[in-house]
């Protein structure tokens, strides 16, 4: 990786910017859950899938619960749940029945030696509580999250820290991107060379801080999310 990467990619993306529309983005609403086990379950159901069956997983654990769960919305209604709530909950049924009809989504975290996803929400969930990690205001403390970070990455699916970023992002980080496959193919495409998600993550993130003097509003968090969509246009 080299400066003139950072400056290739940046004009690509401000020669896309009719696509783009970089000065009017926003995030969708999927950015705005109204409690923090909402960002465990989307981070860990999201990899490698359609994100409309990540969608249906998240409301089919909201509409499981009595009463049913408040999924979208920044301060919601109700009180937030926290991670303690979630932990208790999941507790309550093995993991083949959190799959089939909690979560209603048997997706495993890798297709070889990969565990159930719901198994990975569950170890999530309890690798955020033991850093002290709760409620939606938690991630703000950098500390806490590199902890739980080193924590989460001992999961079988999550070594390498994609979906843990992507988590953050749920959260309400706008400092990092989800170097997923789209992301990756995305910067490939501009760089004209098969790029892997460290060089990606970085890259995305340097061409955000650059662009920002000509769209102040971006971040990160809002060019990976306006890639992504525009890669999904592609499809």
């Amino acid at each position: 990786m080299s400066a003139s990467d950072e400056e290739t990619l940046a004009a690509h993306i401000k020669a896309l910017d009719k696509d783009f529309d970089l000065s009017n983005a926003q995030l969708s609403k999927d950015y705005y859950y109204a409690s923090l086990p909402l960002c465990v379950i989307d981070a860990v159901f999201s990899i490698g899938v359609r994100y409309e069956s990540v969608q249906r997983t998240v409301r089919s654990w909201c509409e499981f619960q009595n009463p049913v769960w408040e999924m979208y919305g920044r301060p919601g209604k109700l009180p937030p749940h926290g991670l303690d709530e979630f932990v208790e909950l999941l507790k309550r049924h093995d993991v083949p029945y959190l799959a089939e009809h909690v979560f209603q989504n048997r997706q495993r975290t890798s297709t070889r030696s990969g565990i159930l996803k719901a198994e990975a929400v569950y170890r999530f969930a309890r690798a955020l509580l033991d850093t002290g990690i709760n409620t939606l205001g938690d991630t703000e403390d950098t500390t806490r999250n590199e902890e739980a970070r080193k924590k989460v990455k001992t999961i079988p699916g999550q070594r390498s820290g994609i979906s843990f970023n992507y988590f953050l992002m749920l959260a309400g980080s706008d400092d990092f991107v989800k170097a997923d496959r789209m992301l990756c193919r995305f910067v490939s495409a501009a760089l004209h060379r098969p790029v892997e998600p460290p060089e990606a993550q970085a890259l995305v993130t340097q061409a955000a801080h650059h662009l920002k003097q000509v769209f102040p509003r971006l971040t990160p968090r809002l060019l990976d999310y306006v890639i992504w969509g525009y890669q999904r246009r592609l499809k």
